[in-house]
């Protein structure tokens, strides 16, 4: 007899679509309760308030009145004075444990792992992958941007200046037009890194306002997904659980992105419209630079590859 050695296998969402999921819910089970209040009398009669629709789906609670013809009931009473009252409650977590069991046991999710798996892939199917997080590169950008903005910019987020240090350096010189040039230069400077933190900072914006997030994820044999979540669902609390860590994805294929295409994670940013290249161009110019030892993702993500609309991302 074989040993069970991965336990029950449950699954707890760091990421969960609720509507979708209950509205997969609704559908499959034409309805459902989160909750069934159960009272058990002295002689062991149970009189239980609920409608379970034939064993089908007995773990589901279904909505219904106690006088629906044509579905089993569970109701049975006792002519008694005691009795006991319990109610037990489904959570979020919970129906999406039971929602992704019937639909495994289904056979109707397609297990992702290749990338020869895409040529038979269209748009609308249920998909399953597990792997490794990789974020989104301009997002993991603007993050180091965040942090160390403040050492790096006055006290209103525009450029520091270092007047103290070019102006001991103007007075050192005594020659009237290297004094007018340093000035010029300096000035100049200070105009390049303003212009680039305002860049920066608009760009932060525009993430932090978008209804999307695009993340993505590679499996074991290096297949990629873009995943896109919903900021509803995805804080920075989801991202930090999801850094460096191995999870899986549950959704629907929104897109199959055929070899010579590709998805630019920039695309919420005016990098973004600008093209690829000014895209992998910010991206190396923090990425390679050799005090900081920052990992970040290619920001153009090749096909083929795939695009999900995740209801779960889960460990």
């Amino acid at each position: 007899m074989a040993v069970n050695t991965r336990g029950y296998g449950l699954a707890h969402p760091v990421y969960l679509d609720v509507p979708m999921m209950l509205s997969f819910l609704a559908y499959l089970e034409g309805g459902f309760a989160v909750s069934e209040t159960e009272k058990t009398t002295a002689s062991g009669a149970r009189e239980r308030f609920l409608k379970a629709r034939g064993g089908l789906r007995a773990k589901l609670w279904a909505i219904g009145e106690a006088n629906v013809e044509g579905e089993g009931s569970t109701k049975n009473t006792d002519q008694t004075q005691t009795e006991s009252s319990t109610e037990r409650h489904h959570t979020e977590a919970s129906l999406f444990n039971l929602l992704y069991e019937y639909l495994v046991a289904d056979e109707e999710v397609i297990q992702l792992e290749e990338s020869n798996q895409l040529e038979g892939l269209y748009t609308g199917q249920l998909v399953e992958l597990s792997g490794e997080y990789l974020g989104n590169p301009i997002e993991d950008v603007l993050s180091f941007f965040n942090a160390v903005l403040p050492y790096v910019a006055g006290e209103d987020g525009t450029a520091a200046q270092d007047k103290g240090v070019s102006g001991r350096q103007a007075q050192r010189s005594g020659n009237p037009a290297k004094r007018a040039a340093g000035a010029q230069t300096a000035a100049s400077k200070d105009k390049d890194n303003s212009e680039t933190i305002y860049l920066l900072k608009r760009m932060s914006q525009d993430i932090d306002n978008s209804p999307v997030h695009d993340v993505l994820f590679r499996t074991e044999s290096g297949l990629q997904a873009v995943v896109t979540a919903s900021s509803l669902y995805y804080s920075t609390t989801t991202a930090e659980y999801l850094r460096a860590g191995q999870f899986r994805v549950f959704g629907k294929v929104t897109k199959v992105v055929a070899a010579g295409d590709s998805i630019n994670l920039t695309r919420r940013t005016v990098v973004g419209a600008a093209g690829p290249d000014m895209a992998k161009g910010m991206v190396a110019s923090v990425s390679e630079q050799e005090d900081l030892h920052l990992s970040i993702a290619n920001p153009i993500v090749p096909g083929p590859t795939v695009q999900v609309l995740p209801m779960a991302i889960f460990i």
